[in-house]
């Protein structure tokens, strides 16, 4: 059995991630889903690098771990955030959604999905992630 570490609590106020959950459309299914953006609050001056997360998406839990940065997938310079971009499909009532960065840092907000809402309930008193719904 493997021991759970406590989160680290930061006690600083500055957000380093932006978490954007909003209401989607996909045309191509003709579908209703769920974007899913997280993207570094600074920008990076040659390359727009992805986040690479790892994704754990269970009965009413999606954690998102930052592991690192991506090289780009085009190797054309340009300037911008490192982003991860997930769509996703039935998220379906109140979910708690983790967000964890590199240093162990994180952060859990609570958010009820619906046809037509996405919802806050719950954030966290000092947040790393801010948090953007739409």
């Amino acid at each position: 059995m493997t021991k759970q570490r406590a989160p680290k609590v930061r006690t600083t106020s500055e957000h380093e991630y932006r978490l954007t959950i909003a209401p989607h459309f996909n045309a191509e299914r003709q579908a209703r889903t769920v974007l899913i953006t997280i993207e570094t609050t600074r920008r990076f001056a040659s390359f727009r690098y992805e986040l690479a997360v790892q994704e754990e998406l269970t009965e009413k839990e999606l954690r998102l771990t930052i592991v690192g940065l991506k090289a780009p997938q085009l190797s054309l310079p340009a300037s911008g955030t490192a982003q991860f971009i997930r769509e996703y499909d039935n998220l379906k009532g109140t979910y708690s959604v983790t967000v964890a960065s590199l240093d162990g840092t994180e952060n859990t907000f609570v958010i009820k999905f619906t046809a037509k809402n996405i919802t806050l309930l719950k954030s966290p008193k000092q947040p790393i992630v801010e948090l953007v719904v739409s």
